[in-house]
C-alpha cells in the first residue's frame, strides 16, 4: 500500500494511491467517519492517548492528566530528537519518542479503522512531507519517528513543493507542454506554519522547488488563540486563572468555531461549558462580531504577504517575469487555515483573479504525496536547499572564529545528493565541530534570520584518542605533529534534506560517520 501522509500540526491527513486514482481516507471515530486524525495528546500517568480520545478526556476534564500537547507536531518542531517535551510533565517523553507513538498510533488506525482495505502483513510504504523551512533536524526527526512506527519511507518532499504536484495533478491539461505556466507558488497556512515556494512546471511532470520562504511558528492555531482572547475578554475570565488543560480545551472549542464560518457570516459563538463553570455567571458561551475577530488577526495574515512578495521578487533570478500573468499558474491556497474568510479576502484585495483555492485545502499535501510517491505518476521533484547549513571554525592564526557554510540554501542537489568536502591540517588533539543551520546570511557571512544550532560533533584527531570513552572530557590542548596529519571531511546533502558526515584522517587510516540530528556515530 503505497501512501501519501501530511503529518499536519492539526490534522493528519493520508492519502493513498490506488490504480491511478488518489483518495482521502476516511476514519471510523466515535461521531461518524471523517477524513483526518487531530494532532492532540494527553499523557495521564505513564500513558499517551491521541487524537478524539485525547480530545474526550479533555471534554470530560478526566482525572489524573499530567500533560497536554494541542499539537503533537507544533509541540516537537525547534527540538533535537533527545529532547525532553515540556508540558508533559509526568513520566518524560522525548520529542523523537512522542512523534514515533503518535505515528505507530496512526499507522494502527490506518491498519483497523480506516476505509483503505490493507492485509495484515502488508507493508506501509508512505511518502511524507515537512516544512520548506525545516531544518536538517527536523527532517532527521520526521524521518526517524515514521521508521519507527512501522512506515517504511519512500521519500520526503517540502510540503508546497507536494501541495504544486497536487495543483498540476488537477489540471493536467492546463499545464501540459504547450502551456505557458512556467511556475506555480503555494501559499500553504497550515495550522502551526505558513511556507510559501515558488514551484516550476515543466511538462506537468517535473517539479523544482525555485526559492522558499515563510513564517517558522505562524497558522491556524494562532487564529484560534485571538478567537479565545476575544472570548475570555468578553466573559471577564483572565486567562492565566485556568490550568493548562483547560486552556487547550477551551482553544479546541475555539477551532471547532472558527472552522464554521463562511464569508457570509456575520457572529462567531464559542461555547465555553462546562469549561467554564463556577467562574461566570452568565451563560458559558460568548458570541463575537466576526469583524471584531478579523481585525484581531489582520496583524497576523499581513505577516503572510511580506514572504510571498519576497518571493515574487527572487523569481527574476530564474529568468522569470513575475508580472507576466500567462507564466503564472496561479497563487494556489492550500492548508486548512486558509479556509479562514478573512485570509482569502486580504489575498483577493492584493492579488487579484492570481488566487486559486485547493477543492480540499486541508488534503491537498497528502494528496500530492501520495501522487510523487506513485512511480506510475511518472513524477520527478528535485528539492533546493532551504537553509544554510556550515560549521563555525578558527581563522588563520586561531584569533577569530567564522562561518563555514558547506552548503547554500537554493542549491539544488544532483540526481542523488550533492556533495561538498572540507581538507585541512588539524592544530587540536580533538575536532569541536559546532554546526549550525540558518535562513540568511549577513555582512561577511554572518548567520542571521532564523537560527537553528546542532550538538557538537567530536572526532579524534589525534589517533591515540580514537577510543576514548568522552571526548569531551579531554582537555583542548594544540599538536605539535598534527600539520602531518590530512583530514577530510566529507558532508552528503540528500535529496530529502539529511545531512551525512563522513570524517577521516587520511594519513593516520581512520574515519567515523554521523548521521546530523542523529544520536551519534552510525557507522
Amino acid at each position: 500500500m503505497r501512501l501519501g501522509i501530511d503529518f499536519g500540526t492539526t490534522r493528519t491527513v493520508v492519502s493513498a494511491a490506488l490504480d491511478g486514482r488518489y483518495p482521502v481516507a476516511s476514519f471510523e471515530l466515535a461521531d461518524g467517519y471523517r477524513d483526518y486524525l487531530r494532532g492532540l495528546a494527553v499523557q495521564t500517568g505513564d500513558a499517551l492517548h491521541f487524537g478524539d480520545e485525547a480530545a474526550a478526556l479533555l471534554a470530560d476534564g478526566a482525572a489524573g492528566i499530567t500533560g497536554v500537547v494541542r499539537s503533537v507536531k507544533r509541540a516537537i518542531t525547534g527540538l533535537a530528537p533527545d529532547d525532553r517535551v515540556d508540558a508533559l510533565a509526568g513520566r518524560p517523553v522525548d520529542a523523537l519518542e512522542l512523534a514515533a507513538a503518535y505515528l505507530a498510533w496512526l499507522r494502527d488506525a490506518i491498519r483497523t479503522r480506516s476505509n483503505l482495505e490493507v492485509a495484515p502483513n502488508e507493508p506501509l510504504e508512505v511518502t511524507i512531507a515537512v516544512p520548506a523551512g525545516a531544518g536538517s533536524r527536523q527532517r532527521f526527526l520526521t524521518l526517524e519517528a515514521f521508521t519507527r512506527a512501522g512506515f517504511e519511507v519512500a521519500g520526503l518532499v517540502n510540503e508546497p513543493t507536494a501541495a504544486a504536484v497536487e495543483y498540476a495533478h488537477r489540471h493536467l491539461k492546463g499545464v501540459g507542454k504547450r502551456s505557458p505556466k512556467r511556475y506555480v507558488v503555494i501559499y500553504d497556512l497550515g495550522g502551526g506554519t505558513f511556507d510559501t515556494a515558488a514551484v516550476s512546471l515543466e511538462g506537468a511532470r517535473r517539479f523544482q522547488l525555485l526559492h522558499s520562504d515563510g513564517v517558522p511558528a505562524l497558522g491556524g492555531e494562532d487564529f484560534d488563540a485571538r478567537l479565545l482572547e476575544l472570548a475570555l475578554d468578553q466573559l471577564g475570565v483572565r486567562p492565566e486563572s485556568l490550568a493548562p488543560a483547560t486552556l487547550v480545551a477551551l482553544l479546541e472549542r475555539c477551532r471547532e468555531a472558527k472552522e464554521t464560518l463562511s464569508p457570509a457570516s456575520r457572529r462567531v459563538l464559542v461555547d465555553t461549558s462546562p469549561h467554564l463553570d463556577g467562574l461566570v455567571d452568565a451563560p458559558g458561551s460568548a458570541v463575537l462580531d466576526t469583524r471584531e475577530l478579523y481585525r484581531a488577526c489582520a496583524e497576523l495574515i499581513e505577516r503572510t504577504l511580506a514572504p510571498v512578495a519576497r518571493l515574487f521578487a527572487s523569481l527574476e533570478a530564474h529568468g522569470i517575469d513575475p508580472d507576466n500573468a500567462r507564466e503564472l499558474g496561479g497563487l494556489y491556497l492550500v492548508g486548512g487555515a486558509t479556509s479562514f474568510p478573512a485570509v482569502a479576502r486580504a489575498l483577493r484585495k492584493r492579488y487579484g483573479r492570481k488566487i486559486l483555492l485547493a477543492p480540499q485545502p486541508h488534503a491537498a499535501t497528502a494528496v500530492g504525496l501520495a501522487v510523487a510517491g506513485d512511480p506510475d505518476a511518472g513524477v520527478l521533484v528535485r528539492e533546493a536547499a532551504t537553509r544554510y547549513f556550515g560549521v563555525w571554525r578558527e581563522a588563520a592564526g586561531g584569533r577569530e572564529i567564522v562561518f563555514d557554510p558547506i552548503f547554500s540554501r537554493d542549491a539544488i542537489p544532483d540526481d542523488d545528493a550533492r556533495v561538498a568536502e572540507r581538507h585541512y591540517a588539524p592544530a587540536h588533539a580533538v575536532g569541536h565541530l559546532r554546526f549550525l543551520e540558518c535562513s540568511a546570511l549577513g555582512p561577511g557571512g554572518r548567520p542571521e534570520g532564523e537560527l537553528t544550532p546542532w550538538p557538537t560533533v567530536l572526532f579524534p584527531y589525534d589517533p591515540i584518542l580514537v577510543d576514548h570513552p568522552d571526548l569531551g572530557a579531554c582537555p583542548v590542548s594544540r599538536r605539535s605533529d598534527a600539520p602531518r596529519d590530512h583530514v577530510i571531511e566529507t558532508y552528503t546533502y540528500a535529496q530529502d534534506g539529511t545531512i551525512a558526515l563522513q570524517i577521516e584522517n587520511a594519513t593516520r587510516g581512520y574515519r567515523q560517520r554521523f548521521v546530523l540530528g542523529a544520536r551519534g556515530r552510525v557507522a
